[in-house]
């Protein structure tokens, strides 16, 4: 009897002392998961910083049109773009211009991935292709590869607006076709690099990029773009080296 109890006690003890040791073993492993940071995807989409300040491309286009703009707009579209990608992730780790191609040769997929992901990467474009104090007429390389496309800077300039003024709303750019430069026009949710060109500059022809400051005045807003702002600079640095 007295062994009996003794090996109950035993048997106690050691159940006891097992399910502490697995409690604290669970928790260790607990820790050590919560502990640990998640590894960053390598890639990732982002959102461009702002390169000026809000107020620093008056008077072509005022504080009040980029704030709302940048922080409203373009935000929205990047939080919402995200959001979807946080709840999909089949499409994490993986840059704009990758989610934008998988639209390529008809392949569609996620229709508001596709569609916020263009928005987020014409808008970082767009910023990075106007700078203050500058426009008018380019110089070095990218000047010569638009007279060589165009006959003139002038020639160039008045098919940009009549581009420009074709649009119901999207946006006007130049890209790089081979050796050559052409303003590209992209209506609603285009990009150039879905027809396989190189950007070069973006600017955004939507409303909201121009209301607030010329109302229905489009071409006037587009050509103080054009004089005033257009980072040309910004185009050299991204044209593409033909290969030998």
């Amino acid at each position: 009897m007295e062994n009996d109890l003794n090996r109950r006690d035993f048997m106690k003890t050691a159940v006891g002392a097992g399910a502490a040791m697995a409690l604290a073993s669970s928790q260790s492993d607990l820790f050590a998961q919560t502990a640990q940071p998640a590894a960053k995807p390598a890639k990732e989409v982002t959102m461009v910083k702002l390169p000026y300040a809000e107020n620093a491309l008056e008077p072509s286009i005022s504080a009040r049109t980029v704030a709302i703009h940048y922080q409203k707009h373009h935000q929205a579209y990047f939080t919402m773009l995200k959001g979807y990608i946080s709840a999909h992730p089949g499409f994490d780790n993986q840059t704009l211009d990758e989610l934008i191609l998988k639209n390529k040769d008809g392949v569609r997929f996620e229709e508001a991935v596709f569609l916020y992901s263009i928005l987020v990467n014409n808008h970082n474009w767009y910023w990075m292709s106007l700078k203050p104090k500058t426009g008018g007429v380019p110089r070095g390389k990218i000047a010569r590869m638009v007279d060589s496309s165009y006959g003139s800077y002038d020639a160039f300039r008045k098919t940009f607006i009549d581009e420009a003024m074709r649009l119901g709303t999207g946006w006007v750019g130049v890209v790089q076709d081979g050796d050559k430069v052409k303003v590209y026009r992209s209506e609603y949710h285009d990009t150039p690099i879905l027809q396989g060109y190189q950007p070069l500059l973006m600017v955004d022809v939507w409303e909201h990029a121009y209301y607030l400051d010329y109302q229905n005045e489009r071409q006037k807003y587009v050509e103080a773009v054009l004089n005033n702002l257009l980072n040309w600079e910004y185009a050299e640095a991204n044209l593409v080296q033909k290969k030998k």
